[in-house]
């Protein structure tokens, strides 16, 4: 129990990955999504049905929504 602390630490450093060719890395962004009951079961249900991931499901309907914005 000498150095929990940088242990931590090093653990919580925002992961990097390659993501679509655009740059070597990119940084991950972590977010946060209050919902209801009711969304939170939709999509339980949504994901479960097509073998998905919520971070894909929602990741995919975020980008389709600023898209359809103009963002």
């Amino acid at each position: 129990m000498a150095n929990k602390t940088a242990s931590r630490k090093a653990s919580q450093r925002p992961p990097t990955a390659k993501r679509g060719g655009k740059r070597a890395q990119e940084k991950i962004w972590a977010l946060t999504v209050k919902v209801d009951d009711g969304l939170y079961d939709r999509l339980l249900r949504f994901g479960a049905a097509r073998r998905r991931t919520n971070q894909d499901v929602l990741e995919q309907a975020l980008k389709e929504y600023l898209n359809r914005a103009g963002a």
